[in-house]
């Protein structure tokens, strides 16, 4: 289990000072900003996100404002066609269900995917079947907090303008 840390600001001025193993960080995009982690981060795992359908990165971003849900399979086949190995869909755990679909619709299976969650509950976990009963095998990564989710963030992560995700060991 690991740490991701994701923000739409600059990785060097919101994750300063925090221990950053991992970053989410947007490929394309009003805030792009995945060369922006590289540099400041050069040790820590980086996930490209993709939140236009560019088929870029290793992630898709599927939530209002970036690719719809019904994108899911379509997005994934690409990318695996493109040779990105078990890509990485995000969504809201409540959304599940119609991302499920999507991806059955284009003939793939959960296990195809990494699922990443949305869940802001502010205790770190991987999203399973007690967050929705849809969701038959746990999350590989859970979003649990967000600075648009008040009181979702603890100490370090509290007052900055960042997402904090728990990974599973299979994600990276």
């Amino acid at each position: 289990m690991g740490t991701m840390l994701d923000t739409a600001g600059s990785p060097v001025t919101v994750f300063h000072g925090l221990p950053v193993e991992a970053i989410a960080a947007y490929a394309n995009g009003r805030f792009a900003n995945v060369t922006a982690a590289r540099e400041a981060f050069p040790h820590a795992l980086v996930l490209e996100i993709d939140v236009s359908g560019q088929g870029i990165g290793h992630a898709g971003d599927f939530e209002a404002g970036d690719m719809p849900y019904g994108e899911a399979g379509p997005w994934a086949k690409r990318r695996i066609a493109a040779g990105v190995k078990r890509p990485v869909i995000y969504c809201s755990v409540s959304s599940w269900p119609q991302v499920s679909a999507s991806l059955r619709a284009s003939g793939l299976s959960r296990a195809d995917v990494r699922l990443w969650t949305a869940h802001y509950d502010g205790r770190p976990h991987l999203c399973s079947s007690a967050c929705n009963a849809e969701l038959t095998e746990p999350a590989d990564a859970t979003q649990w907090g967000s600075a648009d989710a008040p009181g979702t963030l603890p100490e370090p992560y509290a007052g900055r303008n960042l997402d904090v995700s728990e990974t599973g060991p299979a994600f990276w």
